[in-house]
């Protein structure tokens, strides 16, 4: 088991303060990454800024607005991300950058994880199902509302960034949705959060599962809560027993990476569904991911685990 010994704290500082300093940088990097992307993208469409929310709750009607909408994401919050992590990182935590280990796994297990991935789809396709079925108390149906919208708000910028009109669409959409997102997010969540809590608790399940609430909680689509909390938890497993970031960064982009392809395919008639718009799947097909998705896992384990050199 990767033990992350080279992570040893050099900070007295408690654990309760680091994540402040930790939230704290990310929200301002966040406050004035959204400011330059929302500047830049008025600039690139014409948009004024102050209209950007009009924009979002009807964004099919802005066709040509798509490559500023991609800009804005990348610099809204991958790139938050990214500076947060690495000034805590070298500042906060005193190390080096090269201690979250980019070292590369096998062969087999990157084909593993990559069918890992795929495979856990349509099992969690489950919990998205069960997620989104939740209804709040009468007392909270103002709150509920407006998870709800923001769920439909979300769901119509994922189809804005998904209706590719052109090859180069597809690749751009690759590179920032799941390329970025991959890399900034789990070394903010995984290569930051997850060490820090694991060397104050020295609990790898719990700074697993914290972490990856927080990771699925940071994206504000609480209908979706759950199943990106259970995937959160599959990509701090894969950097636990790896010992490796390099792991659950293939992982996350694989996970994006091909909802991006599909669309990509059925964009163009290979494909019949858009499975941005199918939650559904059969019981027989969730049960035999789940199957297929503890076999692998467990081989993954097997493989990881102390062998990575």
């Amino acid at each position: 088991m990767a033990q992350f010994d080279t992570f040893s704290s050099q900070t007295d500082r408690p654990l309760f303060a680091k994540v402040l300093i930790l939230f704290g940088l990310t929200l301002v990097f966040l406050a004035v990454g959204s400011a330059i992307g929302l500047a830049v993208f008025s600039n690139m469409t014409g948009v004024p800024m102050a209209q950007f929310a009009t924009f979002q709750a009807n964004p099919d009607h802005y066709p040509d607005a798509w490559y500023a909408m991609m800009l804005l994401q990348a610099l809204s919050t991958p790139i938050p991300f990214i500076l947060s992590a690495l000034i805590f990182w070298k500042y906060v935590e005193k190390r080096e950058i090269n201690q979250w280990s980019l070292r590369q796994p096998t062969a087999l297990v990157w084909g593993m994880v990559l069918v890992l991935v795929i495979g856990f789809m349509p099992f969690d396709s489950l919990f998205i199902e069960w997620n989104k079925s939740i209804q709040l108390p009468s007392a909270l149906k103002g709150l509920e509302q407006w998870m709800q919208e923001s769920e439909e708000a979300a769901k119509k910028i994922t189809l804005y960034f998904t209706d590719f009109k052109s090859f180069p669409q597809f690749v751009v959409a690759l590179v920032v949705v799941a390329g970025t997102a991959a890399i900034s997010e789990e070394l903010l969540f995984r290569g930051v959060l997850q060490n820090i809590l694991l060397k104050k608790w020295n609990n790898p399940h719990l700074a697993i599962w914290v972490a990856a609430f927080w990771f699925s909680f940071i994206h504000f689509q609480f209908y979706g809560l759950i199943p990106r909390m259970f995937l959160g938890a599959m990509f701090g497993y894969l950097y636990y027993w790896s010992g490796s970031l390099s792991l659950p960064i293939w992982a996350h982009f694989v996970n994006n990476g091909f909802t991006i392809l599909m669309s990509y395919l059925y964009k163009i008639g290979v494909l019949e569904v858009n499975i941005v718009e199918t939650d559904s799947v059969p019981w027989t097909a969730a049960l035999a991911s789940a199957l297929v998705s503890v076999l692998i896992f467990r081989k993954i384990y097997q493989d990881t685990a102390l062998k990575i050199e």
